[in-house]
């Protein structure tokens, strides 16, 4: 190098020292525009979300019915009593879907997993309610009692830990 030359530097080396890399930022969504975009199918799924759980319910209610029949011809108490606390047992995933999204924030994570868990366990129940009607009445309770525990035992432990996972992700976001 000569005297009194100037040493060249590379400018994208020095400006890139200075800044953060910008790679991360371009990949993500605009959250609000994001959210902008989804408002009118939020607000609809907010609004009908506590009938998902209650309309489980009924369907249940009709399936046990139709397979007690504790009505049928004259009643005897002790069945009677025995096919509602039966129905009441069948009732329990949806029951406690419909209660969390009656003391969650609507909307939120909480209120968002109770119907995710009230339309799955729903489906599944309706998809066993449709077999145990085409089949023998006998074996229909081991069907039914099999069906809860998967619900129950199951997919509970699933959403909870899927919605600890989303929890996890948007706060990491957040900061």
């Amino acid at each position: 190098m000569s005297e009194g030359a100037k040493p060249v530097s590379d400018a994208a080396a020095v400006r890139g020292a200075d800044e953060q890399p910008k790679w991360g930022a371009a990949k993500r969504p605009d959250l609000a525009e994001a959210a902008a975009l989804t408002f009118g199918a939020r607000r609809f799924v907010s609004r009908i979300g506590l009938g998902i759980p209650f309309l489980f319910i009924l369907t249940t209610i009709a399936v046990s019915s139709s397979l007690g029949q504790p009505l049928r011809g004259g009643w005897d108490t002790g069945e009677l009593v025995l096919w509602a606390l039966g129905t009441l047992l069948l009732l329990t995933p949806f029951i406690a879907a419909f209660v969390v999204m009656l003391t969650a924030r609507r909307g939120g994570l909480v209120w968002t997993t109770a119907l995710i868990y009230a339309v799955v366990t729903g489906l599944l129940g309706v998809g066993v309610d449709v077999t145990v009607l085409g089949t023998d009445a006998s074996s229909a309770s081991l069907t039914l009692v099999s069906a809860l525990i998967v619900q129950v035992v199951l997919l509970a432990p699933v959403c909870a830990a899927v919605a600890f996972l989303v929890h996890i992700v948007r706060e990491s976001a957040r900061r």
